[in-house]
């Protein structure tokens, strides 16, 4: 198609015989069918923010780009927003903030959609839930080329399947959001904390899980120490965001400030701002890795972890363009519970109960491939020899995030063997050929019978 651009995580990027750039669901619909009566391997790629090789490109395959694919219409008497599987998060916002709504969608600008088929962290979801609890209907293209509707009245066992099972049952073409009511701007921006300051930082990080986030519904805050190799310095950046029309945080967020911090941007901001300007720092074209794992909430882990982690990373201060970066984000047990009152999900975290649980998120990028091999093999090495200490010490709940997950964790099996075999019979129902399966390598899959959950 002339004229036709996207991104890709550079870390994502394969070499697909062609690319294919569908208009329509019915596009979509034809290019499927083609693609499975003639055994045509294809990615899908709607944002391309996952730097997963695989998730949205694929080696002599056809890379579906939905890129052209960006409807926004809202429908404010029934209450949700209508998008295409093209849109990137900025252009949500940006529709929905002149009419004082929002929706509970991720947190950075230029990301795209597949959390929603993931999980999703929103500034809302401490009220709200995952973005997966707050999609209406997902338009789906299945493997014959029929489509279909995937709501609570609707092929309810694929729209429950569909949120968290990534790619494995369909071509999701459009989605359809619950929208939230707004009073106008929200109030936020980050807080730059010195070396100095990060022992303190991370007792609220533990504050800020197990009160904040529980008793304050508006908050939002995503904790993320940075560390930078060439100045072999670590400081924290935390977005902090009161979900209000205010001018100030108010009494619950405080703490916030009261850490000394080199500066900070909180101002009132509409959400698109906002998801811009956060999004503003990311490093383009770097070589990344991630993975992820999840906790029970526990002040001497995550302290413990944090200084584990920023030892470890001062092992690589001489790699060229080296960064490291650690999140920590609270599932509260209000967010799951919004997901079993909203249908349920796939994931399998109402076993952790009345507690709440942290997603740690351990993240690298560099400049220089020749250190690739080398450095994600120890990534994953320290990083598994976290989750041995997290089951050691009893913290340990067996979730991956799927949107945060490495490249050879296995997202899927560790929402548990219940959540998987259902899945499976989806799987079965609605595409009996296993045309995802086999066809779609790249990404999540369904793990077989013999994988054994963590």
């Amino acid at each position: 198609m002339s004229g036709l651009t996207f991104e890709i995580a550079a870390t994502a990027v394969l070499d697909p015989a062609c690319i294919f750039a569908p208009g329509s669901t019915e596009d979509v619909s034809r290019a499927v069918l083609l693609f499975s009566r003639n055994e045509c391997k294809f990615s899908i790629k709607g944002g391309g923010h996952s730097n997963i090789p695989g998730a949205a490109s694929i080696d002599d395959g056809v890379m579906m780009v939905m890129s052209q694919m960006k409807a926004a219409e809202i429908h404010p008497e029934e209450g949700y927003i209508h998008v295409g599987a093209g849109v990137l998060l900025k252009d949500i916002y940006a529709t929905l903030d002149p009419h004082n709504l929002s929706a509970v969608i991720g947190r950075y600008g230029e990301i795209g959609l597949g959390l929603a088929v993931g999980a999703g962290i929103s500034y809302f979801s401490n009220r709200d839930g995952l973005a997966v609890d707050n999609i209406r209907n997902y338009e789906v293209v299945l493997a014959d080329g029929k489509v279909v509707n995937a709501n609570l009245n609707e092929n309810e066992d694929l729209f429950w399947a569909l949120k968290g099972g990534s790619n494995n049952f369909g071509v999701v073409t459009h989605f359809d959001f619950n929208t939230v009511a707004i009073p106008g701007p929200t109030y936020g921006g980050l807080i730059h904390y010195p070396e100095s300051s990060l022992d303190t930082v991370d007792d609220l990080v533990y504050d800020y899980h197990t009160h904040q986030a529980v008793e304050g519904l508006l908050t939002h805050a995503m904790p993320q120490w940075v560390y930078n190799g060439s100045t072999n310095d670590t400081y924290n950046l935390t977005p902090v965001i009161y979900n209000d029309n205010v001018e100030e945080l108010p009494l619950i967020m405080k703490p916030w400030l009261d850490v000394p911090h080199t500066f900070s941007t909180l101002a009132p901001r509409t959400y698109e701002n906002l998801s811009i300007y956060l999004n503003e720092g990311f490093g383009d074209g770097l070589i990344q890795e991630q993975r992820a794992f999840t906790v029970y909430a526990d002040k001497k882990f995550y302290k413990d972890v944090l200084y584990k982690f920023r030892e470890w990373l001062q092992g690589f201060q001489d790699v060229p363009g080296f960064l490291g970066a650690h999140l920590n984000m609270p599932i509260t047990p209000r967010q799951v519970h919004q997901g079993l009152l909203k249908g349920g999900n796939a994931l399998g975290l109402e076993g952790a109960g009345n507690s709440t649980l942290g997603v740690l998120f351990f993240g690298i990028t560099f400049e220089d491939p020749q250190y690739k091999e080398h450095i994600f093999a120890e990534h994953d090495k320290f990083v598994q020899s976290m989750i041995e200490l997290a089951k050691e010490r009893g913290v340990l709940y067996p979730y991956i995030m799927l949107t945060y997950c490495g490249y050879n964790q296995a997202a899927i099996a560790s929402y548990g063997p219940n959540n998987v075999d259902r899945l499976r019979r989806v799987q079965r129902k609605y595409d009996p050929k296993a045309v995802f399966q086999r066809l779609v390598p790249g990404g999540q899959k369904l793990p077989s019978q013999e994988q054994q959950v963590q």
